[in-house]
């Protein structure tokens, strides 16, 4: 019987970091950013349904008729109602796509399924277990800095769309710590997956 991890944490937290060490260790990983960035990419109706509600103007002026991702980030953080759509037509997509995904992998002992709005979008019961990436928000606010030199006003507001860190921490049944070094989180996640299999 395969068990099915849902990895969540904020945006910056380190979910990447998690899904890499676990593919190191031969865990399927799932990525639902990656899902999303191929609905909102490629023809079909999720894409049509997002032009349709957000306008012609998403179309990514280059490429191939995708969604452009930043300036679907700009409307969407700005706006709760926006958000809120946007989320009515990505998410049952994608829980779709998780479980065809998982499928796949049903001789395998564990999957793992990075998801950022887990609980936001109330999919907790799809998981056999929910561990929680956390990360001192110092060190949190430093790398999304980092990562996309977003302002501070940028990052407030990815931050107070999602659930804070203590919150998906006290709801999910396993946390990792990610503010230290590499090593410290592989050894927190190689415990971890030591009680699975």
């Amino acid at each position: 019987m395969t068990r099915v991890i849902g990895i969540t944490g904020a945006i910056g937290s380190g979910k990447s970091t998690v899904g890499n060490i676990l593919d190191s260790m031969g865990i399927p990983v799932v990525d639902t950013d990656q899902i999303v960035h191929e609905l909102l990419s490629k023809p079909g109706p999720i894409r049509r349904a997002v032009i349709e509600r957000f306008g012609p103007d998403m179309v990514a002026e280059k490429g191939d008729g995708a969604v452009d991702r930043v300036k679907l980030a700009a409307i969407v953080f700005a706006d709760s109602g926006s958000r809120r759509d946007l989320e009515a037509i990505i998410h049952p997509a994608v829980i779709l796509e998780c479980r065809r995904r998982t499928r796949e992998f049903s001789e395998r002992p564990v999957v793992a399924i990075l998801v950022p709005l887990l609980f936001e979008a109330g999919i907790a019961a799809e998981f056999d277990e929910v561990w929680a990436v956390v990360t001192a928000e110092p060190i949190l606010r430093e790398r999304l800095r980092e990562r996309g030199a977003m302002s501070d006003e940028e990052i407030d507001s990815r931050l107070a769309a999602q659930l804070s860190q203590a919150e998906k921490a006290t709801r999910a049944q396993k946390t990792i710590d990610n503010s230290g070094s590499l090593e410290e989180t592989y050894r927190q996640v190689a415990v971890l997956i030591k009680a699975l299999v």
